[in-house]
């Protein structure tokens, strides 16, 4: 090998290695952290933006409009419609995350206490626990959860959810605020609203500005009542759990707007 074609091989060498160098860097910032594909830098990012709270809409508004499928890599035991092995047991998410319109509907959904559309809708929790309850581990999700097909592209499958959250964005994003959307959420006819609400208000640690324990007394434990009574049966557990709570234990998990 003559010098020349020696040179080309250690420059093409070193170029592959400051690529892969570059691709392998962790994104600086929380926005380019949650498009990544590495799940626990997804999951802190999601936190992270869920915790800034209004701040954080015009960022997923924007993310509503790109269509790259980012396959989610390091997922553990997540379960979720891109997951390829049940292993018994893991946190449940039906969303198509890799879908990157879908991982915005996901983030807006819970952040917003809003029902968008976005849920796929393929994953029941009573099959997970029947497939669990059969021994049933590390096997395929499809063996537990059937075949899932997207014959249509992230931009079509989602197109009616986007649509929905744009125009919600547009009448209601100047003057949104969370603690506001929670009250709305209860008030809704809306049962995914209501579970998403009621679970927030239960196990969610990200701010809420205007919650304490006098506004919801107030406020918003009025229409936990009801629920407990009304609710369909997943809403009525949920309510009635809350409402079992009479010291709120479940506020003093909640971060305030200075620790963010």
């Amino acid at each position: 090998m003559d010098d020349t074609h020696r040179c080309m091989r250690i420059a093409a060498v070193i170029t592959m290695m400051l690529s892969l160098g570059a691709s392998g860097a962790t994104p600086s910032t929380v926005e380019d952290r949650f498009v990544a594909a590495d799940w626990p830098l997804v999951s802190r990012a999601k936190s992270t933006l869920e915790a800034q709270g209004v701040k954080s809409l015009p960022f997923l508004i924007r993310l509503l409009d790109r269509t790259e499928v980012v396959p989610l890599e390091n997922t553990m035991d997540l379960i979720y419609p891109g997951a390829k092995t049940f292993y018994g047991h893991g946190w449940l998410i039906d969303y198509d995350l890799d879908c990157l319109p879908a991982r915005a509907g996901w983030l807006l959904e819970e952040l917003t206490f809003e029902n968008f559309g976005f849920e796929e809708g393929v994953i029941h929790e009573e099959d997970l626990l029947s497939a669990a309850k059969q021994g049933k581990h590390d096997t395929p999700l499809s063996n537990v959860i059937g075949a899932h097909t997207a014959e249509k592209s992230c931009a079509q499958r989602h197109a009616d959810a986007v649509t929905r959250a744009k125009s919600w964005f547009q009448k209601s994003g100047a003057k949104w605020s969370r603690f506001d959307a929670l009250k709305a959420a209860l008030e809704s006819k809306d049962p995914a609203r209501h579970l998403n609400a009621l679970n927030w208000l239960r196990f969610g640690t990200t701010p809420c500005p205007g919650l304490t324990a006098e506004t919801y007394e107030k406020t918003l434990r009025p229409h936990v009542v009801r629920l407990a009574s009304n609710g369909n049966d997943a809403v009525r557990e949920q309510a009635t759990l809350l409402l079992d709570d009479h010291q709120h234990s479940w506020l003093k998990g909640k971060r305030r707007e200075h620790e963010q």
